[in-house]
């Protein structure tokens, strides 16, 4: 039976890649043969071609002995018609009618899930995203990272694995302390007229804010006394920024802003706040456990709400003080202390990763560049609480443990590479080899908005709340444009669902390698590269199919049609593509790649619709049921990497 498996087999790439393995065997590198087959640019050139003449020099043969060669074994594949070398490359021509025939068949018989290629042996993966601080609520960066990992366990799970999501609380250190203080300041009395993680995250601000200051004038005081007049004055202007920021927090709610501030008046919040540290990590203190937790929770609360309106849900929420409190991290420490890696690094308990970097397997798995330096892992303060990296280890094996993981994913900004390389190669120095090789960092680089400069300590952000309403209203605007006749609750659907895919669709479309300038005007256009295009050419797709409203007779489909038209020929091709595609996607862990492509095959449908080649207007049966078979591929590719992204398909927009 035809199905999305079989034309990926018959993928151009694999194609090629299948040719010259079986001609040339271990001589050649599949991989570097299917990246180097592309679209010849000249229809009456070929389809599909790679430059041989590279491996002929490389292997040492004729150009014309190995072109005739891999021709002849090209020529014997069911979708090719022909094979040209021009200028040291080898091109195939398709015969497009029995790929029609391949295509349409295995869209039929897929139903809707055609290009989903699943994997041979399926893997178990843990995949831990956004794992935000739980100290205000979530921003745009916060945002890309949850994209991020919710499409790739989506794309993961979709080629066939068994995926498990997490997020890991982080409810230790001094963030999170500097919270508790305040909440406990505050009468741990939070109001419902605002969401919860938007009043944690004032709490936090105003906090952090007056803290920063009495530490600040202590330290003025001693310049001062010592008479060093330039640092005095440097700190000073210091002082008048925070004062400054100060009063902008007021302004936001006054009374939270005085009942703090009044409760920390002679205090010493710096003793205070370490004092909250220790003993929630010793568990010592009832009410700092539960003043910590209730605070953290009321976060999380309006986390999950926050990432429900984006469509993402997470299956395992991890407290990082359950790690703490459970043994398992003296249990490290009473290994590390018998480990040949052991050492002291500025007087404080520490691994030494150098020496590991010897070995050649380590060094490639894990990324490291020859020659790169890796600091020692301090695992314990000096006043003896523990780091969170040393956590971090704990945790990584809780991961690999509890799922029974072939392969754990972290995402995580590009900024920690480092202390995630810590992690990876203590895992391996403590004898947690397989579990330190597939220890996978995923990191993306940073996303900003245009002229905004943010600051969770200063409360100085623009939540990722914020930004969806945004682009909620500005979908309700062009929704009404387009559909003013619909119900205003099928309005408000259609213009959540637009919006919330239009910012999870421009944070994920881009290489997470790659930093963002987040612009909310273009995540909405509907004319570009953006979920609004992509909805729409689904509903569009959708809206031929409804009219038609008759089951597709595939037995009677002229597959001749395949030639006639250039807007229907590159569209067959692209559709052709897709299942290989989705496979790289998946296997290289790079969304971008099926969401550019997807975006090209919206676009070539969207030429085709409006080159007056009807569809429901052609007068020809097994025409009209091509043209019906191809807008039923089209639609289903579209749906299904829409769905991958967690967007729900529009039937009409």
């Amino acid at each position: 039976m035809t199905s999305s498996k079989k034309i990926y087999e018959l993928s151009p790439q694999r194609l090629y890649a299948r040719v010259f393995t079986r001609i040339l065997g271990d001589k050649i590198d599949e991989k570097e043969v299917e990246y180097l087959v592309g679209e010849v640019p000249r229809s009456d050139l070929g389809d599909y071609g790679i430059q041989i003449a590279r491996f002929a020099k490389r292997i040492g043969v004729e150009l014309e002995e190995l072109s005739e060669t891999v021709a002849r074994e090209l020529s014997r594949e069911e979708v090719v018609a022909d094979t040209r070398t021009i200028g040291g490359f080898l091109n195939i021509i398709l015969d497009l009618e029995k790929l029609s025939e391949l295509v349409f068949t295995a869209a039929r018989n897929d139903r809707e899930e055609y290009g989903l290629v699943r994997v041979e042996k399926p893997e178990k993966i843990v995949v831990e995203h956004t794992s935000a601080n739980p100290v205000h609520p979530l921003h745009i960066g916060h945002g890309r990272n949850a994209s991020l990992g919710d499409t790739l366990a989506r794309l993961l799970r979709a080629r066939g694995h068994s995926v498990q999501t997490r997020f890991y609380i982080n409810d230790m250190g001094r963030q999170v302390a500097v919270l508790a203080y305040g909440y406990i300041l505050a009468g741990r009395k939070p109001p419902r007229s605002i969401k919860p993680d938007h009043w944690i995250g004032q709490v936090y601000a105003i906090t952090h804010t007056l803290v920063d200051i009495e530490n600040l004038k202590k330290e003025l005081e001693k310049l001062r006394l010592e008479g060093r007049d330039e640092e005095y004055r440097e700190k000073l202007a210091e002082l008048d920024n925070l004062v400054a920021n100060a009063l902008e927090l007021r302004e936001k709610d006054p009374e939270l802003f005085d009942k703090i501030a009044n409760a920390i008046k002679n205090r010493d919040p710096e003793r205070e706040i370490a004092t909250i540290m220790k003993k929630y990590e010793y568990r010592e203190d009832k009410e700092i456990i539960d003043s910590i937790r209730e605070a953290v929770e009321l976060c999380l609360e309006g986390f999950k709400e926050t990432l429900s309106r984006l469509g993402i849900e997470i299956d395992v929420w991890d407290w990082e003080s359950d790690l703490a409190w459970s043994g398992e991290v003296e249990e490290l420490l009473h290994r590390v202390k018998s480990s040949t890696y052991r050492s002291l690094h500025k007087g404080a308990l520490a691994l030494n990763l150098q020496q590991l970097l010897d070995d050649k397997e380590i060094r490639e798995k894990l990324g490291i560049r020859q020659g790169e330096e890796i600091p020692p892992l301090i695992l314990v303060r000096s006043d003896g609480t523990t780091l969170y990296t040393t956590r971090d280890i704990v945790y990584t094996l809780k991961k690999f443990r509890e799922y029974n993981a072939d392969k754990v994913y972290n995402v995580i900004a590009a900024e920690q590479r480092l202390e995630q390389l810590q992690v990876r190669l203590s895992l391996i120095a403590l004898g947690y080899r397989r579990e330190g090789l597939n220890t996978i960092h995923y990191l993306y680089e940073m996303v900003n908005l245009p002229g905004q400069k943010m600051s969770g300590r200063r409360g100085k952000y623009i939540s990722l709340d914020e930004l969806i309403d945004r682009a909620v209203e500005q979908a309700k605007i062009e929704v009404e444009k387009r559909n003013p006749e619909l119900l205003q609750e099928e309005k408000n659907k259609i213009a959540e669902t637009i919006g919330t895919a239009a910012i999870k669709y421009t944070l994920v479309s881009v290489s997470p390698l790659k930093p963002i300038t987040f612009n909310l005007e273009e995540a909405l256009d509907f004319t570009k590269n953006s979920a609004p295009y992509i909805l729409y050419t689904h509903a569009r797709a959708a809206n031929i199919l409804a009219k038609y409203n008759q089951p597709i007779e595939w037995e009677k489909i002229e597959y001749t049609t395949a030639t006639e038209n250039p807007h229907r020929k590159k569209l067959l091709k692209q559709l052709y593509t897709y299942p290989y595609i989705f496979v790289k996607s998946a296997d290289e862990q790079k969304p971008e790649l099926l969401i550019n492509h997807t975006y090209n095959i919206a676009d070539t449908f969207n030429q085709w619709y409006t080159s007056r080649d009807h569809v429901l207007g052609e007068k020809d049966p097994g025409k009209k049921q091509y043209k019906l078979a191809l807008v039923y591929t089209t639609k289903q590719t579209l749906a299904n990497t829409l769905k991958i992204l967690g967007i729900k398909p529009l039937q009409k927009m």
